[in-house]
């Protein structure tokens, strides 16, 4: 596989992942909202599998650029990268609002 199909896929596999994740994230937060705080952390659960993936992927991306595999960044990259971040932060952030709503 040429280096900017890899890429690409690698892209593709953080992007989806993450954003797998940010929705499991967003329905843990529905499910505390109505105090099914049992199914909440079973969806928190499951975009931390999510983020796992995505984080492997990044891994991954980074172990190419460290090798001088990586001759440009190109937007999908960069929005990717963007993409893992954002959904990390909600999880993190949904995370501490069930919280809240447990008390």
């Amino acid at each position: 596989m040429q280096n900017n199909e890899k890429l690409e896929e690698i892209a593709m596999m953080i992007i989806s992942n993450s954003g797998a994740a940010r929705s499991q994230s967003f329905e843990a937060l529905n499910e505390a909202k109505k105090g099914n705080f049992d199914e909440a952390d079973k969806l928190l659960k499951s975009a931390d599998n999510y983020l796992h993936t995505a984080h492997e992927s990044h891994r991954e991306l980074l172990k190419m650029d460290a090798m001088g595999e990586v001759e440009n960044m190109g937007v999908l990259l960069a929005h990717a990268q963007d993409h893992l971040m954002s959904s990390t932060l909600a999880k993190e952030l949904i995370k501490e609002i069930i919280c809240l709503y447990k008390k």
